[in-house]
């Protein structure tokens, strides 16, 4: 929020007609008097002291902004804010641009992000280059009042002075002033009090302005900086302590970018193991699928990814794409061990040297059992158990993706050649020991932007029951991510009930 201006002014009124007829004071009176009047002195220096910081610190935003005032300096700022990710967390579907109102659930209650137009009332407005900077790295408003960390400026602390400039010459004069007012937090009393904010910042906020590391490529050093910082990647696929801090800001950290969920969705692993992470992929991999959220064969963007892709990924240069792969290529491995998805460095692993491994990008296989069932009668089962694959209830898994699935994945889950509608089989959502890509994409469907056409899955959140969810799932994890079971896993009436365990986490959201 940013401060109210107060106008501050004293006015003496004199009664000249009554001077001459003013009482003498009794001592008592007098003492009184004279501190009552040693008050007001004060209090007028101090209204005095106060409008003359006001007048001052309005001077600077104008002297700030008009600083700022540079076409080249604005575009800077335009593509920094896109690199940064503004959009996604700051624009609502219906409402104004950058203008606030997204909500976002923590273990403690939901808060919404904050108004950032150029408002001067309910947005920033009135904040100085200074006071931009402050709240940026130190997650500190220009009122003294300091931010929840579902604000990246863990992350933000890396930005350099020279892009803080080229944000603030964006935000001030190129995004449009909304009036819409911030919402307050639904956090309870005490934990929404603000001041253990500043103690978390001391604690966990560490990182300084970014420095080039003079023993690595050019390459490098901008991909470390895009990620660490304005990207703020292990914001989401990082994982969180109990003080909902990240375990880890860079890569000489442990488990970093080792996957965490967020929001209902697994954020991948993106480190460069093998089986878990981007341990298959080459750099041009990993530059195609940022660019458009598409990568034939292995990965489809969804939920907050597709948002990142398109309000952010795709409008960025090659030069900074290829710079991000070759940082994600970089990092110390990790391997995701569990349900929980506890993330431990694994620099030893055996795969490394072993590119047949099995990951979760080549599970399954094409599918014939659906073929069975064209043409016969719903409650006719297939002679052939074995072609249905270990299920405990089949059949109405087959059926359900025969009727809601089949007519864009295909028959046999291969897609379009052309990979708009993606292959089911060596796919990153149905390979994943985490079923929840898997589940939201089905209930809430997907849909992203990508450089002149548009992306879209329908949800099916209002169609299928409980028990439908599960046999499609359990139909689509064995035939389709056939194999990427552990052995923790057990058995398929185990992941069932697994899956049944999560089913009220998928329907909020």
């Amino acid at each position: 929020m940013v401060p109210h201006v107060r106008t501050a002014g004293t006015r003496d009124a004199i009664d000249e007609k009554g001077r001459g007829a003013r009482p003498i004071l009794r001592p008592a009176r007098l003492t009184r008097a004279v501190r009552l009047a040693a008050i007001a002195g004060t209090s007028a220096l101090l209204l005095s002291a106060c409008g003359s910081g006001e007048d001052e610190h309005a001077r600077q935003v104008e002297a700030d902004k008009a600083a700022t005032h540079d076409p080249a300096l604005i575009e800077k700022g335009l593509y920094m804010a896109r690199a940064s990710d503004c959009a996604a967390c700051h624009s609502t579907e219906d409402g104004d641009e950058y203008a606030g109102g997204l909500g976002f659930e923590t273990p403690v209650g939901e808060i919404y992000a904050t108004n950032i137009t150029p408002d001067t009332e309910h947005g920033i407005g009135n904040y100085t280059l200074e006071e931009y900077t402050r709240v940026l790295r130190e997650g500190e408003a220009a009122d003294g009042h300091n931010l929840y960390p579902a604000m990246p400026f863990p992350s933000y602390a890396r930005l350099t002075d020279e892009d803080i400039k080229a944000l603030y010459a964006w935000n001030m004069h190129d995004v449009m002033p909304s009036s819409t007012p911030n919402r307050e937090s639904e956090i309870p009393f005490p934990l929404n009090m603000r001041w253990p904010m500043a103690l978390w910042e001391e604690i966990f906020s560490p990182l300084e302005p970014w420095q080039d590391d003079p023993e690595k490529s050019a390459d490098w050093n901008r991909g470390a900086y895009l990620v660490q910082g304005p990207g703020h990647c292990g914001s989401c696929h990082t994982e969180r302590g109990v003080a909902f801090q990240e375990k880890a800001l860079t890569g000489e950290e442990e488990g970093y970018l080792g996957g965490a969920m967020i929001e209902g969705w697994r954020a991948f692993n993106l480190t460069p193991d093998h089986k878990d992470g981007l341990g298959s992929w080459s750099e041009q991999d990993i530059q195609t699928y940022l660019a458009t959220g598409n990568l034939k064969g292995k990965a489809q963007a969804g939920g907050p990814m597709a948002d990142v892709v398109e309000h952010s990924m795709r409008h960025m240069s090659e030069d900074d794409l290829r710079a991000i792969a070759v940082y994600l290529k970089s990092i110390p491995a990790v391997d995701g061990k569990g349900e929980q998805g506890e993330a431990v460095n694994d620099g030893d692993r055996e795969a490394e040297s072993e590119p047949q491994v099995a990951t979760r990008f080549n599970q399954g296989a094409p599918a014939d059992d659906v073929l069975l069932l064209r043409g016969q009668p719903l409650d006719k089962r297939p002679d052939d158990e074995d072609l249905i694959g270990q299920l405990t209830d089949a059949t109405p898994g087959v059926r359900l993706y025969l009727g809601h699935c089949a007519m864009c994945h295909g028959a046999d889950g291969a897609g379009t050649q052309d990979g708009y509608y993606p292959s089911l089989f060596h796919n990153s959502v149905t390979g994943s020991v985490y079923p929840d890509n898997l589940a939201q994409a089905i209930l809430n469907g997907v849909q992203r932007e990508n450089n002149g056409h548009s992306v879209f899955m329908p949800a099916f959140d209002d169609s299928l029951t409980d028990d439908e969810l599960i046999n499609l799932m359990d139909y689509l994890e064995n035939r389709f991510g056939e194999g990427h079971q552990s052995e923790a896993l057990a058995s398929p009436d185990t992941r069932r009930q697994q899956l049944s365990d999560k089913l009220e986490d998928w329907r909020k959201h």
